[in-house]
C-alpha cells in the first residue's frame, strides 16, 4: 500500500492520519523519534498494514508476475499500484466521496504542524500544494511516481518499465487488489 492506501486505513482522528502517512518516513525505532504518542500509534499501524498486506498469499501470487530478475522490485511497484486500484474502486472501499477525502486529508496536514515527524514536515507543504495524492488516478500518474522512486533507488532501475506487468495482467491485479485491501481493511477496522 502506498499513500493514499494508507490515509484510508488509518484511524479517524489526526494524529493518525499523520502516523499512517508518515509510517515510510519514519525509520527504525520510534523511540529514536520525537513523535506524539497517538501519532507513534499511527506510524505502527501503518507497519501493520504493511505486514499484512506483504504476508498476504494474494500479494505474494502477485509478486510471481514479475520476471526473478525484477521481482525484488515488485512490491514498491504494488504499491504503487494498489493506490491507483484503490481510486478505481474508491467506493467500494470508503463512504467518503474522494475528492471531500483528500482535501480533508490536505487539511489535517496543514493545521497540525506540530504533529508532523520531521520527514513529513519537509515536505507536507510541497506535497499538498501539488494535490500529490491526486496523482494516482492516472498512469501517467503512476509512471511519474515510478520515475522518482527509481531515482531514489541505490542501484538504477527502470520501474516505469515494470508497469507493463499492469499492462499486461490488468485482470490479476485488479483482482488480487480486491482480495488484499478488502481482507486488510476488514482486519483493521477490528483493531
Amino acid at each position: 500500500m502506498n499513500y493514499l492506501a494508507h490515509a484510508l486505513l488509518a484511524e479517524p482522528y489526526p494524529h493518525s492520519l499523520i502516523g499512517n502517512i508518515a509510517g515510510d518516513l519514519v525509520k527504525g525505532p520510534l523511540t529514536k523519534h520525537r513523535l506524539h504518542p497517538r501519532v507513534a500509534d499511527g506510524v505502527r499501524r501503518h507497519r501493520q498494514v504493511d505486514v499484512l498486506t506483504d504476508s498476504h498469499s494474494a500479494y505474494r501470487d502477485l509478486k510471481l508476475l514479475f520476471s526473478d530478475g525484477k521481482r525484488r522490485y515488485a512490491g514498491l511497484v504494488l504499491d504503487v499500484l494498489f493506490d491507483h486500484y484503490l481510486v478505481r474502486h474508491w467506493q467500494q472501499f470508503s463512504a467518503w466521496e474522494r475528492d471531500a477525502f483528500l482535501e480533508g486529508t490536505y487539511r489535517v496536514l496543514r493545521e497540525h504542524p506540530l504533529l508532523l515527524p520531521e520527514a513529513l514536515a519537509q515536505v507536507a507543504k510541497r506535497w499538498t500544494d501539488a494535490d500529490w495524492l491526486r496523482v494516482y488516478e492516472t498512469r501517467e500518474g503512476v509512471a511519474a511516481v515510478m520515475e522518482r522512486l527509481s531515482r531514489r533507488l541505490s542501484r538504477p532501475v527502470d520501474l516505469v518499465a515494470l508497469l507493463e506487468v499492469a499492462d499486461s495482467h490488468d485482470a490479476e491485479l485488479t483482482a488480487g487488489f480486491l482480495e488484499v485491501f478488502t481482507d486488510v481493511q476488514r482486519t483493521m477496522s477490528y483493531q
